[in-house]
């Protein structure tokens, strides 16, 4: 039976190959809003097909960069008072549905904190094997949402509270499944995005300079921990390709994090280089003559 208390709101731009999977997987379970980001291919026709509210949101201003505003007016759009965020690449197992289904009949329990897996090349990348928690969260009140305190990779700034909050235990039938319909190409624009969103935010929090050994080693650390800890060591080479793109990741953002830091971003590169040109022609002129 559908919970009309629940609203799972889509995120979608250009997504009609992957929308009638998501509307598959969860209607007759609850209300569904597509937000659209200015799709020019079908979805919108996916999403009339499916009979699901379909809406365009608003512009985004230059200047911010985490699309708050868009999030912010796309949560003011739910009349529910629980919401699934979804993107295109989820899915949904029967049994964390059922969880998310039995949370709204706690009347003291806001959110729940679930683990995920993900799929690349067809097969899992990412099951930790080690230190296995549930940590991720994409089913709560929207009034817990903090939009002020957001961040990249937190978006919506959901801070776990045990006395509110609750988590599943940490298999399969119980976490989000996110598939990466990503070849190596698509995966690094991406990741070279969210890498300078990222520095950009660890600057503004004052972030200790970035030296010639954190650039790398803490990379190089991460993606050991990773390999082992993701289980992604015994899923052969798709397995290790995830985990060098999580490596490639965390150095691009250390690199971006070093040349703010030392503002050293492409205008600054520029004007240096074209004074130690200036510099080089001036000297090779003294020397001919």
């Amino acid at each position: 039976m559908k919970n009309n208390n629940i609203t799972a709101i889509v995120f979608t731009f250009n997504e009609e190959r992957r929308i009638g999977f998501v509307l598959d997987n969860l209607i007759g379970y609850c209300n569904i809003m597509v937000i659209d980001g200015g799709s020019t291919d079908n979805t919108e026709k996916v999403c009339n097909k499916h009979a699901v509210i379909f809406l365009r949101r608003p512009e985004c201003s230059p200047n911010d960069e985490m699309r708050l505003d868009t999030l912010k007016w796309a949560y003011d759009q739910v009349p529910t008072d629980y919401v699934i965020h979804v993107y295109c690449s989820h899915f949904y197992p029967a049994k964390l549905l059922e969880a998310f289904e039995k949370l709204t009949k706690e009347k003291n329990l806001d959110a729940i904190y679930h683990d995920l897996v993900v799929l690349r090349y067809g097969r899992i990348v990412h099951r930790p094997i080690i230190k296995r928690t549930s940590s991720a969260c994409v089913f709560y009140k929207k009034s817990i949402i903090n939009f002020a305190k957001s961040k990249i990779h937190d978006e919506l700034a959901i801070q776990y509270n045990p006395n509110t909050m609750i988590r599943l235990k940490a298999e399969d039938d119980l976490s989000l499944h996110v598939f990466q319909d990503e070849d190596y190409l698509s995966t690094e624009k991406k990741h070279l995005g969210y890498a300078r969103t990222e520095a950009s935010q660890m600057l503004r929090a004052g972030h200790r300079k970035i030296g010639r050994y954190d650039l790398f080693l803490g990379p190089l650390l991460k993606f050991l921990y990773m390999y082992l800890r993701s289980g992604a060591f015994m899923n052969g080479v798709p397995g290790l390709i995830y985990s060098i793109a999580l490596f490639q990741y965390n150095l691009s953002k250390n690199i971006f994090l070093w040349e703010m830091q030392n503002s050293m971003e492409r205008p600054e590169i520029i004007k240096a280089n074209n004074a130690l040109r200036s510099r080089l022609i001036t000297k090779s002129k003294r020397v001919t003559i």
